[in-house]
């Protein structure tokens, strides 16, 4: 856990992504067909990454040819300014929802087939750091 994020300590660093309806899957695909690519893909997956200081959220793009990953944006999130990090379990997915301060509200699920329960993880890191 020694990486570095904008010179920050990586506390702890998990996959997600967002439930995206199916009507929107395929109307980016056409979408794609028809303009060769040029409108891109549906930004689907997230790595979120806690460090002592910051909450940051980065927002993971495919290609829409060949599948290759790029970080499209990253939102930072003071710590300070993270008004819940709630975590549910059901099956084998956590359920992860963020609001923030003023009440910005994101939603996340992460598979958890391992049954390590690293969003859970996470969410203690955070209330210990308060």
């Amino acid at each position: 856990m020694a990486s570095i994020l904008n010179d920050e300590e990586i506390l702890c660093s998990i996959n997600s992504y967002k439930d995206i309806k199916a009507s929107s899957k395929v109307a980016n695909t056409l979408v794609n067909l028809i303009g060769q690519g040029v409108a891109g893909g549906i930004v689907n997956d997230f790595k979120l990454i806690l460090t002592p200081k910051n909450l940051y959220i980065q927002a993971i793009t495919h290609s829409a040819w060949g599948g290759l990953s790029d970080i499209a944006y990253t939102d930072k999130i003071s710590r300070e300014n993270i008004k819940s990090f709630n975590v549910k379990n059901e099956d084998a997915k956590e359920y992860i929802q963020i609001i923030t301060t003023d009440n910005k509200v994101g939603n996340f699920i992460r598979d958890n087939e391992k049954k390590n329960d690293l969003a859970l993880m996470m969410s203690v890191l955070l209330e210990e750091g308060k």
